[in-house]
């Protein structure tokens, strides 16, 4: 009987076999046969780690059998699609291309908001998603019209729900942020105001600016704006803080700061083409990709840096809206393959992603506690 190691190498042999045979490939010139045989690998997989005690063999083998099962339902969602799109013919590229966005919309809200305590997220960051739902479901409404197969017409629900589900946190997280005393807001108003300030250390200190969205630095100083207001009327309400009042110089000071740089980085990338904007993306892209090859391909999952591969998966993210949104505006066929290898990375990443923090969870409960002295 195969151990949860080999049950593990399994699972890692599997996702390949999908990557080699259906990566980078049009669903619909494709066949489902071999998902159906990954299908019941996966299947077969499962029946013996469950015979080995899945569920009383530690958090290692239930963490894999939970990645398992998330398989399986992955692969019968990509037969499902593939038979779609031999119903709705070359449209269902587009209206997929719009499911996988919706679909990094769900991963970023899931890593940056779900079990979160309200009173630190990023309101704008929130805004944002709601903003880009609405713009996805409008375009695969506007893709498939009446042709929707029915099976798809989930995703048009999903992605709807998912939009006043957004728009409902959207309305409790600046409630949460103004409960406490006029001393815990004024702290937690530094602690997101310092969270600003990393977000522009990560994507925009020492970047290129051809390849900087505007969109991100606008997000960022409309939360500081945010913030500066917060903090000014703690200050009016009767906050006599010297840290408050020297927080709102230094906020306004970034503030100066970051409208000058976004007056560069439009004024940058107004002066040259679409397509030399979209080379940069694709030389942003590469960087991205040798940086995950060097601290991630082949490591142990346990060791790595999760938060390392969360900032990648969010600045490939942003590349890949950047490619989408210059695609829709110019037809470029450098472009276009770009953006389908992009997607095919950031989906492996959303996935890697999702498995480091199960190993490591696993690890974290495993260790054993410490000697007493």
């Amino acid at each position: 009987m195969p151990s949860v190691a080999d049950l593990e190498n399994e699972l890692k042999e599997l996702e390949t076999q999908y990557e080699n045979t259906y990566s980078g490939k049009d669903r619909h010139t494709v066949d489902t046969g071999p998902l159906d045989e990954l299908v019941a690998k996966t299947d077969k997989a499962i029946a013996s780690l469950e015979a080995l005690g899945a569920f009383t063999s530690g958090e290692n083998a239930a963490n894999l059998h939970r990645a398992m099962s998330d398989r399986k339902a992955f692969f019968l969602r990509e037969i499902t699609l593939i038979k779609s799109a031999k119903e709705m013919g070359p449209a269902f590229e587009r209206f997929s291309a719009e499911g996988t966005a919706a679909n990094f919309v769900f991963d970023r809200y899931v890593r940056h908001f779900a079990g979160q305590s309200r009173d630190t997220r990023d309101l704008g960051l929130l805004k944002e998603l709601v903003e880009e739902l609405k713009g996805i479901k409008k375009r695969m409404l506007a893709v498939g019209g009446k042709k929707i197969p029915e099976s798809l017409e989930r995703d048009v629900e999903i992605v709807t729900q998912n939009i006043e589900r957004y728009q409902s946190e959207e309305r409790e997280v600046p409630k949460a942020q103004l409960t406490g005393e006029a001393e815990q807001q004024a702290d937690r108003l530094a602690m997101l105001a310092n969270g600003q300030f990393a977000v522009y250390q990560k994507f925009f200190a020492g970047q290129s600016r051809v390849s900087r969205r505007p969109g991100l630095l606008v997000r960022v100083i409309d939360n500081l704006k945010r913030y500066r207001t917060a903090m000014f009327e703690l200050k009016n309400k009767g906050l006599n803080s010297e840290s408050n009042a020297g927080n709102i110089g230094i906020v306004e000071g970034r503030i100066q700061a970051y409208e000058k740089e976004l007056a560069e980085i439009r004024k940058v990338r107004s002066q040259i083409k679409l397509a030399d904007i979209m080379g940069s993306l694709g030389g942003a892209a590469n960087e991205l990709f040798e940086e995950y090859r060097r601290d991630f391909a082949g490591k142990d999952r346990t060791s790595v840096s999760l938060e390392q591969l969360n900032d990648l998966v969010d600045k490939l993210d942003e590349i890949r809206r950047q490619m989408d949104e210059l695609g829709r505006v110019e037809k470029n066929e450098s472009n276009t393959k770009n953006l389908v290898i992009v997607r095919d990375y950031q989906a492996s990443w959303v996935r890697e992603h999702q498995a480091v923090k199960q190993a490591q969870a696993g690890t974290a409960l495993a260790s054993p506690a410490p000697a007493e002295g």
